[in-house]
């Protein structure tokens, strides 16, 4: 598993173009899977992540905290997110002027499953409302926000980026299922690219876009296997890897197996299963033939679900079934309902359940700018990286140009959007070391290991895909 939560490690994969047009609309959607977290234990984080925050905890007697008609009539409190930055700059770049700094998110909100990213868009709006509300501004500018929708499909999101280019002055929060499209174009307008996670590889190479869950395929936290052996000590000799037949499910679906083949998990059975495929009944006959204990599955949630009830109609149930943070949401629980009872999912976010301000934060905000939606691991994350870009510029300073947002990004190298997530490398675009695992039980999330915080190991380099 992958060095933050093996997640999220956010993790998220996409489904490669070309097998696109041979799949029905629901079967690329599936494609969709996150894998792990991202940062590095190394020096230093951006400017204004250290002090309190004002209305950090979400309760009233903070200015502007309840009503965010009311903003703070500071510029700049003390302790805020934009630290003491005075004046500004004028018009230093694209999408600045001397009141105003203009951020776009691309996230997939129409296409085979609608919305599928919408709460990336909306936390993202959240904080910009948060923000602009409580913290005054950045070097005297508010934040202007302005959405599209990448519609799930590059082409989607290579407009999309088009458009940001000259809108913008940088994308944040961003969450689309086939980024890759949109990356030449990032690339060629030199936008900074703060997005909540990265999903391919050719984005994740791109110069100028960096992932808050930041993931490197063939980097594994060794803590992801260790937490599994601490937790389910009978079952580690016998194990089974299934993951959908598609380049990045596979991909890291082969290289997660490496690095717990390394830290002493023994596989008896590994299989790719075809997104076509809807009979899961031969694949739970070998799980039980095998005499596997632990399931491992990459895929997306709803594939999930099919193979758990696929093994309940068996009555089959292994000693875990492990799988990724796209799970550790409600709507996975309304499809797989008691089928999907004892799922473990491996995170390397601050879980919903527990207490932790910035989550709290997340969702008292969420709930002004779209009421009744449910907080998730991708909003959670998208928040993460509008904090990062604003303690960013403030960093900069008044002259903010997209070159020196990104020089000082690169120097991001231990995030942890106060305590929201777990550290990340972002700009050092490496996986995280640290995860969490938690357990569904009776319909309701509960921490499974470690006992508090997150367990951090060293990265395996299991040579796939790198």
């Amino acid at each position: 598993m992958h060095r933050r939560a093996a997640l999220i490690a956010l993790t998220v994969c996409a489904l490669i173009a070309g097998c696109g047009s041979r799949l029905t609309d629901e079967q690329r959607a599936a494609l969709v899977v996150p894998q792990g977290g991202g940062s590095g234990t190394q020096e230093g984080t951006a400017q204004g992540e250290d002090g309190a925050v004002p209305g950090t905890d979400g309760t009233a007697g903070q200015p502007g905290a309840n009503n965010p008609q009311q903003p703070n009539k500071q510029p700049n409190p003390p302790g805020s997110i934009a630290g003491g930055c005075q004046g500004t700059g004028g018009a230093t770049d694209k999408g600045v002027t001397a009141g105003e700094i203009t951020i776009a998110n691309i996230s997939d909100i129409s296409g085979p499953v609608p919305g599928i990213f919408q709460s990336a868009q909306q936390a993202t709006k959240a904080f910009v409302e948060y923000f602009n509300a409580t913290q005054g501004a950045v070097c005297g500018r508010k934040l202007k926000l302005v959405s599209f929708d990448s519609r799930t499909d590059s082409g989607g999101d290579q407009q999309a980026t088009s458009q940001a280019c000259e809108q913008a002055f940088a994308l944040v929060g961003s969450m689309s299922a086939f980024d890759q499209g949109g990356g030449p174009a990032a690339a060629g307008c030199g936008i900074p690219d703060l997005r909540a996670s990265t999903v391919t590889a050719q984005r994740q190479r791109t110069a100028v876009s960096f992932g808050v869950a930041s993931n490197v395929v063939n980097l594994v936290s060794s803590a992801g296997p260790d937490l599994v052996k601490s937790s389910f000590p009978g079952g580690i000799n016998a194990a089974a890897y299934l993951y959908l037949n598609a380049d990045a499910s596979a991909q890291n679906a082969r290289s997660m197996q490496k690095a717990a083949e390394a830290r002493g998990i023994k596989f008896v059975y590994s299989q790719a299963i075809d997104i076509t495929d809807v009979n899961y009944a031969p694949y739970v006959a070998k799980l039980k033939e095998t005499g596997t204990k632990i399931v491992y599955w990459i895929g997306s949630a709803q594939y999930a679900v099919r193979l758990q009830q696929a093994m309940r109609q068996q009555g089959y149930t292994p000693e875990a079934f492990i799988t990724d943070p796209t799970a550790y949401d409600p709507q996975y629980i309304r499809q797989g309902g008691a089928a999907v009872d004892g799922t473990v999912v491996y995170t390397n976010g601050a879980l919903f359940e527990e207490s932790n301000a910035q989550v709290a934060l997340y969702k008292q905000w969420l709930g002004r700018v779209a009421p009744g939606a449910a907080p998730s691991y991708f909003g959670m994350f998208a928040w993460a990286a509008a904090r990062l870009f604003v303690t960013t510029a403030a960093k900069v300073g008044p002259q903010l140009t997209r070159k020196a947002m990104l020089d000082a990004i690169r120097g991001v190298h231990d995030f942890t959007a106060e305590g929201m997530v777990a550290p990340q490398d972002v700009g050092g675009k490496r996986t995280s070391a640290c995860m969490t695992l938690v357990r569904l039980k009776g319909g309701a999330w509960s921490r499974l290991a470690p006992a508090s915080g997150y367990s951090c190991g060293s990265l395996i380099d299991t040579g796939v895909g790198g």
